[in-house]
């Protein structure tokens, strides 16, 4: 692959690399929000998560990210502070 061509990934794809970026930082900080944000992603099968909502709302991110380049901005201070 030439170094200016990014490599494309599928929807499914760039789900399961969301999946191991959490994963990553679970094993570095094993806290119980991030477990729960793991478990609700699992897949039993392709857009078959275990929490029913966390599928749609992967799709709602994807769109989000195709309709702008910016990372939200506007995020809500923790509750648990």
């Amino acid at each position: 692959m030439a170094e200016d061509e990014e490599p494309l990934l599928t929807i499914h794809e760039a789900y399961r690399a969301a999946y191991h970026f959490i994963a990553q930082w679970y094993s570095r900080e094993r806290t119980m929000r991030l477990l729960y944000i793991l478990q609700c992603m699992d897949l039993d099968r392709p857009g078959q998560t275990s929490d029913p909502a966390t599928w749609p709302d992967w799709i709602a991110s994807v769109e989000a990210a195709r309709a702008s380049p910016d990372l939200p901005t506007s995020l809500d201070p923790p509750l648990d502070l």
